[in-house]
């Protein structure tokens, strides 16, 4: 039975766009008169909730977890445009909030029903995330920065305020741990100072060697970052570093000895921290790697003999180790598996787990640690049997700075969602399952085994509606648009559009492309052997058609990316998903604001597809160009008199300016260094979305403004789609004055 509705969420949008501040979240304006509120509601989690912020440092991208509650309330069924979750994520890396971009997931009216095992299949789960560029530290010194992360339903939360008030949705924060560098660079000898330790700074790098040995370091390797295109998503792995055995148990024993846990202890920042630290490291935690190998393969009584007399030296009862880690229970003390979900649009199930504890991972982060193993299963043909699909592997290591509430990971696992997508009147909503193992891989062949270190979680996840694998070749993507968003004449995209491996919603006005135009096809079985083809042509210059030669970038199923090089006359292989998990057929790089025309030829066949896009390459600055112009000035008569630029602190200031654009976004104005007092500045022109025209006015009212020199900024942003993955160009009109 379909659950109530409220009006505040089934008249939403109707509601914000008869008054902005119906729900008493506008800010940054004084205009109580204009807009007053009518039902004051913000963070309403009754619908929507956050259920984790996590990060995972092999992929350095951020991801929070959305739990969707009902089943209805979102917009309408999956045949329907459905509605929007919006994550806008921040981060902190010591000296205030950051913004780290925004992304969506499309949500749906899904019908309450029982899965095959007869649980109720609300709540489900999506995830939402975004690639994070983070300045890296060297290992010695690790970067622990606090994520928050803004939940919003169908409103994009402002991009720069980590304090937007959400109407529907909330605001939710945790610790995450970014990917050190193992590598020493002599800029780093200032954090070496910094901590606390003495250095000279004239120091020769045998010296420098001997210091990194004498913190428990083993041989300092290079570890490059990321490589491959921005405009790219899923961002490809980074070569995975030459892997180093872990420390013995013998060398554990030392590490986790008495002695060394209270000096860990007296580093710790955080009481609770320190306490934990306190702790003694269960012998059964420290030999859990040694005590799986030498009981799996074959069995080896010698061996087994000589490990056991090894522990016997060490005080420890390997007998009695191997019980433990055999009883199958699932010992969550130091890790936890918290959250499950699916990221539709990036196509990967995202876990996410807490470390709980600052020691007992094997080692600091220059050692070589230890690793958190996190295997997923899905059962998406509803029989009740789990697939197996993979074992996802995040390097673990002992972090004394850790706050007492953990670190929260993700681990993910990209799929081929096309091969499960359904129409959108059948199911899709699906039994998934997540097992978290630490030290050592969990079972790929026992969906319910327990591992000893680690748990199981399940959930529900719902895959979104489209069109399954039928054995045609087609473009389905161009400029990060599905080719079903964008009109087949015009080339511009249509007021249902979004960016299709994100989620973000485009505006309803229509959008151009700009700069590079990604070409996307199914990765289906059936095409494999297929050889095709790439041309574009001008449309709006009468051109022809011309090969496409551009090398292009694919990552693969492991995560690992490519370039791959068009052979002569363009012809290339089909993709298939395990070497090219996006289906990228090729790179358009355009230049100028034409109408333009890719075509996708089959070799045997022809020409199989085409589809148009509206180009606009001209970024807008302030011009003469009436239909693109961005404008801002004083009044003159206000200048001459008040000594060109310098004001009286409580003086009205004005001047004039103009925000246009052939395709217009929006326009906004700010104060540098410090922000707008609330009501100072008040525009002829009232709603940013619309343009401003030549004679467009503003009043700056300075009384809350202190004696100092400003910079009043003008913002004017486009619609264009940048690169197939960002949307809207910004040119800034500066002016300064003085308050005295």
């Amino acid at each position: 039975m379909p659950q109530d509705v409220e009006t505040s969420r089934r008249s939403f949008r109707r509601l914000l766009a008869a008054n902005p501040n119906h729900f008493g979240t506008l800010r940054g304006l004084d205009l109580s008169d204009l807009f007053p509120v009518i039902e004051p509601k913000q963070s309403d989690t009754g619908y929507e909730e956050i259920g984790c912020v996590s990060y995972i440092p092999e992929r350095d991208r951020l991801e929070a977890t959305v739990v969707l509650k009902r089943s209805a309330g979102y917009g309408g069924g999956p045949c329907t445009p459905g509605s929007v979750e919006w994550v806008r994520f921040f981060v902190d890396f010591g000296s205030g909030w950051v913004d780290a971009g925004s992304g969506a997931a499309r949500v749906f009216d899904v019908p309450l029903d029982k899965d095959c095992a007869g649980a109720p299949d609300h709540p489900y789960f999506a995830v939402v995330g975004v690639t994070l560029a983070p300045l890296r530290r060297f290992c010695l010194f690790p970067q622990l920065p606090r994520v928050r992360a803004i939940l919003s339903w169908e409103v994009e939360p402002t991009a720069g305020d980590p304090d937007f008030p959400p109407v529907w949705g909330e605001v939710q924060e945790d610790t995450v741990q970014i990917r050190p560098r193992r590598r020493f660079f002599p800029w780093d000898l200032g954090d070496l100072v910094s901590g606390g330790l003495t250095l000279d700074l004239g120091i020769d790098p045998k010296k420098l060697a001997a210091l990194l040995e004498s913190e428990d370091l083993t041989e300092v390797v290079p570890e490059p970052d990321p490589i491959g295109p921005v405009a790219l998503n899923p961002q490809p792995l980074p070569p995975r570093p030459e892997r180093r055995a872990p420390f013995s148990v013998e060398k554990l024993a030392r590490l986790y000895s008495p002695d060394k846990l209270t000096v860990l202890a007296e580093r710790a920042v955080d009481r609770r921290t320190a306490k934990l630290a306190l702790d003694p490291v269960p012998p059964h935690r420290m030999a859990a790697a040694e005590a799986t190998a030498a009981t799996s393969g074959v069995v080896q009584p010698f061996g087994l003999a000589t490990a056991s007399l090894t522990y016997k030296k060490l005080d420890l009862d390997w007998g009695k180790i191997l019980d433990l880690l055999d009883d199958g229970k699932g010992d969550t003390t130091y890790e936890e598996l918290e959250c499950l979900g699916l990221d539709d649009a990036a196509g990967q199930l995202v876990a996410t787990y807490r470390v709980k504890r600052p020691t007992g991972f094997s080692g600091p982060p220059c050692s070589p640690g230890s690793t958190e193993h996190v295997a997923f299963w899905v059962d998406f043909d509803d029989d009740c049997t789990y697939t197996y699909l993979g074992t996802v592997e995040v390097a673990a290591h002992d972090y004394i700075a850790m706050p007492g509430s953990g670190l929260s990971y993700a681990a993910i696992l990209p799929l081929d969602l096309a091969s499960y997508r359904r129409l959108c009147r059948e199911p899709g909503l699906h039994r998934v399952r997540a097992v978290l193992s630490w030290g050592t891989p969990p079972s790929t062949t026992d969906p319910d085994a327990v591992p000893h270190w680690g748990n199981r979680l399940d959930t529900h996840v719902h895959v979104l509606p489209g069109r399954p694998y039928d054995g045609v070749a087609r473009l389905t993507i161009v400029g990060g648009v599905a080719t079903a968003e964008i009109d087949p004449s015009t080339g511009v995209t249509l007021p249902v559009a979004h960016i299709a491996y994100n989620g973000a919603v485009l505006d309803t006005r229509g959008c151009p492309f700009a700069g590079r135009v990604a070409v996307h096809g199914p990765t289906d079985p059936a095409l494999a052997g297929a050889t095709y083809r790439l041309l574009s042509r001008n449309v709006t210059a009468g051109g022809t058609e011309q090969p496409v030669l551009t090398a292009f970038f694919v990552v693969d199923s492991g995560g690992f990316g490519s370039w791959v090089t068009p052979g002569a006359s363009g012809w290339v292989s089909w993709p298939v998903w395990s070497t090219n998990t996006l289906g990228t057929l090729g790179y358009i790089d355009t230049s100028g604001d034409d109408l333009w025309e890719v075509w996708l030829e089959l070799q045997g066949s022809g020409v199989v597809d085409t589809q148009r896009f509206q180009l606009d390459n001209t970024l807008n600055t302030a011009s003469v160009d009436p239909a693109n112009a961005a404008h801002l000035a004083f009044d003159f008569g206000q200048i001459s008199q008040q000594n060109c630029g310098k004001f009286t602190q409580g003086m009205v200031v004005e001047g004039t300016y103009d925000a246009r654009d052939t395709w217009f976004g929006s326009w906004g104005f700010s104060l540098l260094p410090f922000p707008l007092p609330t009501g100072s500045l008040t525009t002829s022109v009232a709603l940013s979305t619309s343009e401003a025209p030549v004679g467009s006015t503003w009043q700056l009212d300075t009384s809350g403004l202190q004696p100092c020199g400003y910079v009043l900024r003008l913002s004017v942003s486009d619609r264009a789609i940048v690169h197939s993955v960002t949307t809207g160009r910004t040119v800034y009109v500066d002016i300064g004055f003085c308050i005295e």
